[in-house]
């Protein structure tokens, strides 16, 4: 009787081994395809969402006239947040100064001495004339690629010359 339940008990864990056919348990729809395929609508909102800003939108003006007088009181913290929501971040602003034309690299040199002339008169910031300096670089980098690549086209085009020279030479001696 021993016997027939360890062999029992292995028949079990064999079956329990066992995959079932068709879809799993929890598993409504095939792999890769929901009951949705479309997705929620565009412009659908949460609901979580919208009851917490609607319950937001009753206290908001308590709550920031406790901000305001908190910051008036004192509190750094909520100046600085106020002054935050009233200013808003800096962001980046046109600068109007004139670089000198630049054509090829020897116009670099002008063009940085009117920078760091403009950073000493004040005109720029040291921030400013960083940008200038980053965008004069990537200028002396663009010139650097042009004139090397017409380098490159003369040579090629003089190569190409000297050997057909090369070759109508060996052609007119040979009989």
């Amino acid at each position: 009787m021993g016997m027939d339940f360890a062999a029992n008990r292995l028949q079990m864990q064999q079956k329990s081994a066992e995959k079932p056919k068709g879809l799993p348990r929890g598993r409504s729809f095939l792999k890769g395809q929901s009951g949705n395929p479309g997705g929620k609508r565009p412009g659908t909102r949460n609901r979580a969402t919208i009851i917490a800003e609607e319950m937001l939108d009753c206290e908001t003006r308590p709550l920031l006239r406790g901000a305001i007088d908190d910051a008036k009181g004192g509190d750094g913290v909520m100046a600085r947040f106020c002054l935050s929501r009233i200013i808003g971040p800096r962001r980046e602003r046109p600068v109007h100064f004139a670089l000198p034309p630049l054509q090829s690299a020897a116009d670099l040199r002008a063009a940085m001495e009117a920078v760091t002339a403009a950073v000493a008169q004040g005109e720029l910031t040291i921030r400013e004339a960083w940008e200038f300096s980053q965008t004069l670089d990537t200028f002396i980098h663009a010139i650097d690629a042009t004139e090397f690549a017409e380098r490159l086209e003369r040579l090629e085009a003089a190569q190409a010359r000297h050997e057909k020279e090369a070759a109508e030479r060996d052609d007119a001696r040979q009989p």
